[in-house]
C-alpha cells in the first residue's frame, strides 16, 4: 500500500492542477505580494452564496419548528441587502450584528456582505458598555440584535436598531417588518474581491478588543481551502480502501452550536455548507442534551465546536438511548483536548474526532487533524491545509525555525486579515511585508504535523472563548480597594482553563469574593470575571523585571486545587 503521506501529496497535485475543481493560479495583491488563488473564484461572496442555488431545493436551515430551504435563505438574505440600500447603507459601511444564533443572523450576514457593507458580529455575551464600545469603534450605522442585547444600548442613538422576530419589542424595528416590502431579488452591486467583508472583534492582549478586518477575497478563499482539505483525505481514504464519506454527500448535515459571532461558527459550520449544499441545524444555545436528540433526529453527520462539547456529549448520561451513528465528524478548535479525550471519543463513537487550528486573524485557516492521523498524534494541531497556506516557526526576527525547533508560529495565506481596524500600530507589530502574520502561539513542526507548545499572549482561553488578562485586570484595578492584581489560567478537564486572580488589598481596605464579583458584573462578560480568587494583603510574587510571576502563581493555584479534590 501506498504511503499515506506520498498519497496526499499526490492527491493534493491532481485537484489543484489545470482543469480541476480547486486548480490554483498565481496572483498579485495590492502590496505585490505573490499569492496562489483558486481559478474557479466567485468575484464576491454574493457570487459565492450563488453557489447555494445549485442546491436550491435542498434543506438549509432548521431552527426549532422552522426550515428554510437554500432557495429560500438566499430570498431573505436579497431582501435585508435590498432594505438595508433603502435605508442608505452603502458599500464599505459598518453594520453589525449582536443576538443568538438564529436564521435572521444568517440572513442579515448575507445580506450585508452580499452589497459590499461590512458585516461586524459581535459577541452577544458582552454586557452593553463593551458592545458599546465595539459598534462606536467600527462606526456602525446600523445595528440587527435580539431583545437581551439591545436593551441597555439607548444612548447609541446615531445607530439604528433592528431586533429579531424571535423577541418582539415595541421599542425597535421588527426584523419581519424591515424586510417584508422588499424585493428577493439582489441589487446590482459591483463588488470585488478586495472590497472589505467583515470585521470580527477578538480579545487583544492589551486590554481593549481589536477589530480583525477581512476582505471578501479572505472570507471565500477560506471556505474553499476547508472543502479542498476535506475532499482530499476523503479521496485518499478511499484509495487506502476505508469507509469514508464525503463533505459534499447528500447526507451531510452539520449541528451549529458555537457561536455565530466566532469563525468556527461563522465559516466552518455556516458558509462552508452554502459550497458543499449541507444543512445546518442551528442551536441558540449550547445545551448537551438537547444536541443529542438533534443528532437522532436530524441524522447530524458532522459537530464542530470547542473540545468541552464533544467531551459533554461523550459523559452525557442518556448517550446511549439516542441512535448517534450519523455522526461522521466529531470536530474541534479553539483550544486542544487531552490526549486520553481523543481515544475515548475514537473508541465511543462511530464518527471520528478531530481538530482544527486556526485564528479569527486568518479566517480560521491554518490546521486541520482528523482521522487516523489525529488519532496516531492526538497532541498536534493536524497538518496544514493546502494549497493556498503556508506556516512556519520563527524567531524574534522573523528567521525560520528548523523543524523540531520552538518558535512563534508565523501565517501566510490570502485568506489572512488586512489588518486590525483603525490600529496600524497593531497591525505592523504582527505582520511583516511579506504578508506573514504572527500568531502569537508558540509551537514547533515534527514532520508534516503542528504542535502548539505555549502562548505568548497574556491570554487565557476558557471554553473556545479568548480572555485578556489585561482586559480583566484593568477592570480590577477599578476597585478602590485593590492594590495589585493578577490575572491567569490554570489547566481545567472541562473547559480547557479556569480564569483566576490573585489581589493584594490595600491597607486597611476590605472586599470579599462576592462584593468583587458584583463589581465586576457590570464591567466584564460573565465568562470574563474569575472563578478562583485569592484575595490577601500580601504582596505578589515577582520575576527580576518587575513583573508578576504567574508561573508561581499558578503553581500555587493548582496545588491549592490538588489539595481540595
Amino acid at each position: 500500500m501506498k504511503d499515506p503521506e506520498i498519497l496526499f501529496r499526490e492527491i493534493t497535485n491532481e485537484l489543484t492542477s489545470p482543469g480541476q475543481i480547486f486548480e490554483t493560479r498565481d496572483y498579485k495583491d495590492s502590496k505585490n505580494i505573490t499569492h496562489k488563488e483558486y481559478a474557479s473564484f466567485p468575484d464576491n461572496l454574493k457570487g459565492y452564496f450563488d453557489i447555494g442555488l445549485l442546491h436550491g431545493e435542498k434543506e438549509f436551515l432548521v431552527y426549532e419548528s422552522e426550515r428554510f430551504l437554500f432557495k429560500e435563505a438566499l430570498a431573505k438574505a436579497a431582501q435585508v441587502g435590498n432594505a438595508l440600500l433603502a435605508e442608505g447603507i452603502s458599500k464599505g459601511d459598518r453594520v453589525a450584528i449582536c443576538m443568538q444564533n438564529n436564521p435572521e443572523f444568517i440572513f442579515a450576514y448575507m445580506g450585508i456582505v452580499g452589497i459590499g457593507a461590512v458585516c461586524v458580529p459581535l459577541n452577544s455575551w458582552w454586557v452593553p458598555d463593551e458592545i458599546t464600545y465595539a459598534v462606536e469603534h467600527c462606526e456602525a450605522k446600523l445595528l440587527f440584535g435580539d431583545q437581551k442585547r439591545l436593551q441597555g444600548l439607548e444612548n447609541l442613538v446615531k445607530v439604528k436598531k433592528i431586533i429579531t422576530s424571535y423577541t418582539p419589542d415595541i421599542n425597535f424595528i421588527c426584523f419581519t417588518d424591515f424586510i417584508k416590502d422588499h424585493s428577493s431579488e439582489w441589487p446590482d452591486i459591483q463588488v470585488t474581491r478586495d472590497d472589505h467583508a467583515t470585521i470580527y472583534y477578538t480579545s487583544g492582549s492589551t486590554g481593549k478588543p481589536k477589530g480583525v478586518l477581512s476582505s471578501q477575497r479572505g472570507v471565500i478563499s477560506s471556505m474553499f481551502s476547508w472543502a479542498c482539505i476535506s475532499t482530499i483525505l476523503s479521496e485518499r481514504e478511499g484509495r487506502m480502501g476505508k469507509d469514508t464519506t464525503p463533505l459534499a454527500s447528500s447526507e451531510s448535515c452539520i449541528l451549529l452550536c458555537v457561536p455565530l459571532f466566532h469563525a468556527t461558527g461563522s465559516h466552518v459550520a455556516f458558509l462552508l455548507s452554502i459550497l458543499v449544499g449541507r444543512k445546518v441545524v442551528i442551536m441558540k444555545k449550547w445545551d448537551a442534551g438537547e444536541a443529542i436528540k438533534l443528532i437522532h433526529d436530524e441524522k447530524i453527520s458532522d459537530i464542530t465546536g470547542v473540545p468541552t462539547q464533544t467531551w459533554e456529549l461523550l459523559n452525557h448520561p442518556d448517550r446511549d438511548q439516542y441512535d448517534l451513528s450519523s455522526l461522521k465528524t466529531l470536530g474541534g478548535g479553539g483550544g486542544p483536548r487531552p490526549a486520553e479525550h481523543v481515544k475515548l471519543l475514537d473508541d465511543n463513537f462511530e464518527g471520528r474526532p478531530g481538530i482544527g487550528y486556526g485564528l479569527t486573524e486568518t479566517n480560521a485557516l491554518g490546521t486541520l487533524g482528523s482521522g487516523d492521523e489525529y488519532i496516531g498524534h492526538p497532541s498536534s494541531a493536524g497538518r496544514v491545509v493546502p494549497p493556498l497556506t503556508e506556516i512556519k516557526i520563527v524567531d524574534n526576527e522573523w528567521n525560520e525555525i528548523a523543524e523540531g525547533k520552538i518558535g512563534e508560529i508565523a501565517i501566510r495565506s490570502q485568506s489572512n486579515m488586512l489588518g486590525y481596524w483603525k490600529n496600524k500600530e497593531a497591525t505592523s507589530e504582527c505582520m511583516n511585508k511579506e504578508g506573514w502574520f504572527r500568531s502569537g502561539d508558540m509551537g514547533k513542526f515534527e514532520g508534516p504535523f503542528l504542535y502548539i507548545v505555549d502562548r505568548i499572549k497574556d491570554m487565557v482561553i476558557r471554553g473556545g472563548e479568548n480572555i485578556s488578562c489585561i482586559e480583566v485586570e484593568t477592570a480590577i484595578y477599578s476597585h478602590a480597594s485593590v492594590q495589585e492584581a493578577a490575572v491567569f489560567g490554570i489547566p481545567e478537564e472541562r473547559l480547557g482553563e479556569t480564569l483566576c486572580v490573585a489581589i493584594c488589598l490595600k491597607p486597611s481596605m476590605e472586599l470579599t469574593e462576592q462584593e468583587l464579583k458584583d463589581f465586576l458584573h457590570d464591567k466584564l462578560a460573565s465568562f470574563k470575571i474569575p472563578s478562583l480568587m485569592q484575595i490577601s494583603y500580601e504582596d505578589l510574587p515577582r520575576v527580576a523585571s518587575g513583573k508578576f510571576s504567574k508561573t508561581q502563581l499558578r503553581d500555587s493555584f493548582v496545588s491549592i486545587q490538588q489539595n481540595q479534590s
